[in-house]
């Protein structure tokens, strides 16, 4: 996914490496993105949360899309984990996902998403804002839709009305300047403390990359980030697409 670099410096040397990944295009995945499913390496099975359930013209939840179904995601591959949630209520879908190991100091956490247009899908939709992306969180909680912000120290992504790509952590919440846009976009997040982080986002039709450096994260101090959640709040006509999940390490191969 081109998400991979290495660094040098002198007198040391470091390469980073993956410790986890996972995409769709994973023969596990064939028939269908389903409970428990796990592929690549690094993480646990998915867990899946939505609303919608046994009300009408309500809809929420997860599937594999494939490109050839006319779904617009070719900058995230011919295949990409969807979540849907339209209707005439608050609708939700999220998927959860604990790492093997919580990320450490100089740990990357990479992923491709994509999200589509908020318009009402049916008349008299929920009035409350949609919000579709995906957090880093402290602790597995899965019980219901609405812990895929408990634990959360960081949130990135497309919210209602607003042109850009927002992010939600432990300062004011930010516009990051880097429009919403067709062809979806490629984000790191980089722990340089235990508080503190970087973050690159790159869209993939301009492969243009901003930077921003040094923002704290939310939740509890020093807590560590031991899972991720992706979640469609709401996003109404445009589905969710995720893909190219991927935790990094700088390793010191300077010889001994």
């Amino acid at each position: 996914m081109g998400l991979v670099f290495l660094l040098a410096c002198k007198p040391q040397a470091r390469e980073r490496i993956n410790l986890s990944e996972d995409d769709a295009s994973h023969s596990a995945y064939s028939s269908g993105w389903q409970e428990g499913k796990n592929a690549g390496t690094g993480f646990h099975g998915w867990h899946f949360q939505s609303t919608g359930s046994g009300r009408p013209d309500s809809h929420a939840g997860n599937y594999m899309a494939k490109r050839e179904s006319g779904s617009g995601f070719a900058g995230l591959g011919d295949r990409a984990f969807a979540l849907y949630a339209n209707g005439v209520h608050f609708e939700v879908a999220a998927a959860f996902r604990n790492m093997d190991e919580p990320l450490s100091v100089g740990d990357s956490f990479s992923l491709l998403m994509k999200s589509g247009d908020f318009s009402p899908k049916f008349a008299g939709d929920d009035e409350r804002p949609g919000w579709v992306g995906f957090s880093l969180r402290s602790g597995s909680a899965g019980d219901s839709w609405e812990d895929c912000n408990k634990g959360a120290r960081f949130e990135f992504g497309a919210s209602q009305g607003r042109p850009n790509y927002q992010v939600r952590d432990g300062e004011t919440d930010s516009d990051t300047g880097v429009p919403v846009n067709d062809a979806g976009v490629a984000v790191t997040v980089t722990l340089v403390s235990a508080d503190v982080y970087d973050l690159e986002i790159t869209p993939l039709d301009t492969r243009v990359t901003k930077k921003i450096t040094n923002r704290r994260l939310g939740g509890t101090k020093k807590a560590p980030i031991e899972s991720f959640a992706l979640f469609n709040q709401d996003g109404e006509k445009g589905d969710a697409y995720f893909n190219g999940f991927q935790v990094s390490r700088l390793l010191d191969k300077t010889p001994r």
